[in-house]
């Protein structure tokens, strides 16, 4: 089965399931139509998942036209932000290809532009608009959280058939084997928290300068491994103690490293996008919990009830106060189970839904072409 994946920016959720597949051997081969940077471009690595990458250019219209015509494309896996191509591929290829619409983000839950290194236009009532439809027309529809799923019910949105959450999962290979022995915050030094992922210097809810500035006054040292570099977050631990700001690193060695640290942060910047955060899981969750890390977040709603579900980290309301919190409260508990479950959280573990809707989609297809065929000799 050939699976073109469509992506205005291929991002790290689109290269874990690629790993994910991959591992599955079950037959599938990936290609990638895409407009901004390939993933080895961006993130150093991913682009040897996929057998084909197809830039799309200025006219991807005709470009999508041509990669459907000449390979033989028996799905469309489409991931938002925003819903553009979804749609594009909906006009183009509806009731013909099995489209499954991936939400990664849900655009009506935003203030704020993506960002993702586009340049576009924010058009929040276009974004609606292309949001609806793309759920609404799609053959399936994957997304991040259940809380996405509850916030478009909410919008009276109708979802088709076949809707499935599937979380920011982490492929196996990423996983370090072994992790340092257990260190409950020791009284000699300061705690140490971790934050891996994109950083934002314009006002959105990635602008974490102002928290880490509240984490380094309460005595915690706070090191960052940005995504991609941000100048600003340099400055800033220029600027500030117990602010480090790491180089970036490859998926495979960052994990590795941020094993030694004591939690991982997750909690956003709240002054915008308050709709969108609270649909969010992000995949440094599962990153910092198979690195044996206990999380902290604010209590961003999917982010919320996952660490509460699974007691695998700490839901504060602010920052004052947090050091002594972390020397007070108990944590060995809640470390020892991050440790237990960190296996559980893989993307080979949970990729056979994925399978299942693609094999579904594909036979089901198979069925109606047939049916058309017969019609027509009627």
């Amino acid at each position: 089965m050939h699976i073109l994946f469509v992506q205005p920016q291929p991002c790290i959720r689109a290269l874990k399931y690629a790993e994910g597949l991959q591992r599955a051997q079950a037959g599938i081969r990936l290609s990638f139509a895409y407009v901004g940077k390939t993933l080895t471009e961006l993130y150093g690595q991913g682009d040897e998942c996929f057998a084909s990458w197809f830039p799309l250019g200025h006219d991807p219209a005709s470009e999508l036209r041509n990669i459907v015509a000449t390979h033989d494309v028996d799905l469309i896996h489409s991931h938002n932000a925003p819903d553009t191509l979804t749609n594009l591929c909906i006009d183009l290829f509806g009731g013909k290809i099995p489209i499954v619409h991936d939400i990664h983000d849900l655009m009506s839950a935003r203030e704020t532009a993506y960002e993702d290194g586009l340049k576009r236009v924010h058009d929040q009532d276009n974004w609606r608009v292309e949001e609806r439809r793309a759920i609404e027309q799609s053959d399936a529809v994957i997304a991040v959280s259940g809380e996405i799923f509850n916030n478009v019910r909410r919008q009276n949105i109708r979802l088709p058939g076949v809707a499935h959450v599937f979380p920011n999962y982490v492929p196996e290979r990423f996983i370090p084997k072994t992790l340092p022995e257990p260190n409950s915050s020791p009284a000699n030094r300061p705690i140490r928290i971790v934050y891996e992922g994109f950083l934002s210097s314009t006002g959105s809810h990635y602008d974490l300068r102002a928290i880490f500035r509240s984490l380094a006054a309460e005595g915690i040292e706070v090191h960052i491994y940005p995504s991609r570099d941000n100048q600003d977050y340099q400055k800033l631990a220029d600027a500030v103690p117990n602010v480090i700001y790491h180089r970036h690193l490859p998926p495979k060695k960052l994990f590795q490293e941020i094993t030694q640290y004591d939690f991982g942060w997750a909690g956003f910047n709240e002054s915008r996008n308050l709709a969108h955060l609270d649909t969010v899981l992000p995949n440094k969750l599962f990153e910092y919990i198979v690195c044996g890390l206990p999380v902290i977040s604010f209590p961003h709603a999917a982010l919320k009830r996952f660490l509460e579900t699974h007691q695998v980290g700490l839901v504060i309301d602010r920052i004052t106060g947090l050091n002594e919190r972390l020397r007070i409260q108990d944590i060995a508990v809640m470390r020892e189970n991050v440790r237990n479950n960190r296996w559980h959280f893989t993307v080979e573990t949970h990729i056979g839904y994925v399978l299942g809707i693609y094999r579904q989609l594909y036979y089901d297809s198979l069925e109606m072409s047939k049916k058309r065929k017969l019609d027509r000799h009627e």
